[in-house]
């Protein structure tokens, strides 16, 4: 009698373990799938709207090469009106989104920019910034997922060597602007901290504020700033606690007009 209630409890601890593994596969399969999704949407959106041109030109016995890159925003536009930018990163090249702005920062954690429910999201820059980047500090906003897309590279910046060999990224404006950025600290704080201040009386306030990044970077990058200094400041999660941020600053270097 105590074999076969043994027996039958062993079974029962057997049935639920089994279920338990079915249930956390289908949850992770799910996951997978959403994430999967998400990355062919933005995937087919870039083969849609993004145009890379390599022009060779002849320098004193040298060849050199010059990468054109085009981003047709009425298509996006005609996507998402609330297209305000496109950024792009040459290393890590993963990173190469649509940039979104709303009336709240709540909309695209969890809706992408084609309007569906995903869990990654969009890139999208704060709702109190300016669209055309006039601010002096605008922030843009993305998730860190765990397949690497959307903001997750930006963890690379983490290494002050990486940052060295890889200091810039590009924002690109419907009115055919390219903007480059050198990236000139890296800080992990949380997500309350004076860092993600946007608002600055004065120029004085201004330059404390660009003395409190410096000495809370993890390294100094770049060159020295002053209170003409145009910055976009990346944010992501760090996946190490829920209020913890990973911030990644930049100053504008360089402005053209595609074409000209």
């Amino acid at each position: 009698m105590r074999r076969g209630k043994r027996r039958v409890f062993s079974n029962i601890i057997l049935i639920a373990a089994v279920l338990v593994f079915l249930f956390s596969g289908y949850k992770l399969f799910s996951i997978f799938m959403e994430y999967r999704k998400g990355d062919k949407e933005y995937e087919n959106l870039q083969e849609t709207v993004v145009e890379e041109e390599t022009i060779k030109q002849e320098e004193e016995e040298e060849t050199a090469e010059t990468v054109v890159f085009t981003v047709d925003f009425e298509k996006l536009k005609e996507i998402n009106s609330e297209t305000v930018a496109w950024i792009r990163f040459v290393e890590p090249s993963k990173i190469s989104y649509p940039v979104v702005q709303t009336l709240n920062n709540d909309k695209y954690l969890n809706t992408t920019f084609e309007g569906k429910r995903n869990a990654s999201g969009a890139i999208f820059m704060d709702a109190a910034n300016a669209n055309d980047f006039s601010d002096r500090n605008t922030f843009i906003y993305g998730h860190n997922m765990k397949n690497g897309s959307m903001f997750a590279q930006l963890r690379k910046y983490k290494d002050a060597a990486f940052c060295r060999q890889n200091p810039y990224f590009y924002i690109y404006t419907p009115d055919g602007l390219e903007i480059k950025y050198e990236i000139f600290a890296v800080a992990i704080v949380e997500h309350d901290a004076i860092n993600y201040e946007k608002n600055f009386a004065n120029d004085n306030e201004y330059l404390t504020y660009l003395k409190i990044i410096r000495d809370t970077a993890r390294y100094r990058a770049g060159g020295e700033l002053d209170a003409g200094a145009q910055i976009v400041s990346l944010s992501t999660c760090t996946n190490v606690t829920e209020t913890q941020r990973l911030l990644v600053h930049g100053v504008k270097r360089e402005q053209k007009v595609l074409g000209e």
